[in-house]
């Protein structure tokens, strides 16, 4: 029986839910940082899938893969690197490291005679990296000296690398021009010797000025120069320092933790030495730690497992419940009904259900 209440009810929640959607999407920032602390999701369908193919679910890194590179016979590039790392980086699902440096900006639309202007950096679904602040510059030509590292993948479904040129004011800021950059390319300008240098058009941020000319970006893409070689570091009990000796050969130095902390003590933010707890103790409460974690892993399995098992057993038995009541009924049906036995399931149901609607 139709009942108008009921239907009207049933109205007014599906619009309801379709303003507030629509209310999620249009605030989805604000939404965001409501729930979170952060405007954006660090995270996407290239992460998931190389967290759950490749790394299965955090199980194996790859890490192991790396005595097949220590070889010395082993191209540079490839040496002493997780082979893991390098399938998804050619496969586009984990990320390259390149560098972005000479940066420089001219011609900004900004209409003030001087200014304090700063890069903002956005890579994929990584924090934004900002710059240094280029103080009381002219907006013909700023130059900015940071080299930053940006974590790109070779993936068409990549986000774009987005550099906005900001001023800075006593209250807030302006955005004055934008540039945005596809991934795969980025990757092609730094790996190619030849092409790494570039000049590229800013688009202002406000359009309703028409500009003489227009604002641009010089870049530097490039390769990862680090004195470290920190993608290539294995062991995470160890500090790597770079060294600044002419004459050394090696142009970093490896130090156990321990060493260092004996040889760097911990400080206060006042230069004042602070204690803190050996490198001794903590290994052992890091493997009990892990023992630990073992053991309630062990055990969780095995819950599940039983659990599992339980409930295959449970709609064993009542699936042969059901069909012995099936065949109870058929029986005790027989004298008014008779049928030939042995019954297929299919009858043994009609049966059922008719004594049931009976």
């Amino acid at each position: 029986m139709f009942d108008p209440v009921q239907f009207v009810n049933e109205i007014l929640v599906i619009i309801a839910l379709v303003i507030g959607l629509c209310f999620v999407y249009k605030y989805w920032n604000r939404v965001m940082l409501a729930l979170t602390g952060d405007t954006k999701l660090h995270g996407g369908i290239l992460d998931c899938l190389w967290y759950t193919i490749f790394q299965c679910c955090g199980c194996c890194t790859g890490e192991w893969t790396r005595c097949f590179t220590m070889c010395q016979c082993c191209p540079a590039r490839y040496r002493r690197k997780n082979l893991v790392t390098l399938l998804g980086q050619w496969l586009g699902f984990t990320s390259h490291t390149i560098e972005i440096k000479n940066i420089v900006v001219g011609d900004l639309p900004y209409d003030g005679s001087r200014g304090d202007f700063y890069l903002c950096v956005e890579c994929a679904n990584n924090p934004t990296m900002v710059t240094s602040l280029a103080e009381d510059k002219m907006p013909k030509v700023v130059h900015f000296p940071e080299v930053m590292t940006l974590k790109v993948r070779n993936n068409p479904l990549e986000n774009n690398v987005r550099i906005t040129v900001k001023e800075l004011n006593v209250f807030g800021h302006n955005n004055i021009c934008v540039a945005n950059f596809n991934a795969m390319q980025v990757l092609s300008w730094a790996y190619d010797p030849q092409n790494r240098m570039k000049r590229f058009e800013m688009k202002p941020m406000d359009n309703e000025i028409t500009r003489e000319c227009p604002a641009w970006i010089l870049i530097e893409f490039d390769e990862v120069h680090e004195a470290r070689h920190l993608d290539n570091l294995r062991d995470a009990n160890v500090v790597r320092t770079a060294t600044r000796t002419a004459n050394d050969p090696n142009p970093y130095e490896e130090v156990d933790i321990s060493t260092y902390k004996q040889r760097q003590p911990l400080l206060d933010a006042t230069g004042h030495g602070i204690d803190e707890p050996l490198e001794e103790d903590l290994e052992d409460i890091r493997r009990l730690r892990v023992c630990a974690q073992w053991c309630f892993h062990f055990w969780n399995m095995w819950t599940v497992i039983l659990v599992l098992c339980y409930a295959g057993f449970r709609a064993y038995v009542w699936s042969c419940y059901r069909r012995f009541r099936w065949l109870t009924m058929a029986a005790l049906n027989n004298a008014t009904s008779p049928v030939s036995f042995p019954l297929s399931f299919h009858n043994m149901q009609e049966i059922g259900q008719q004594c049931e609607a009976e």
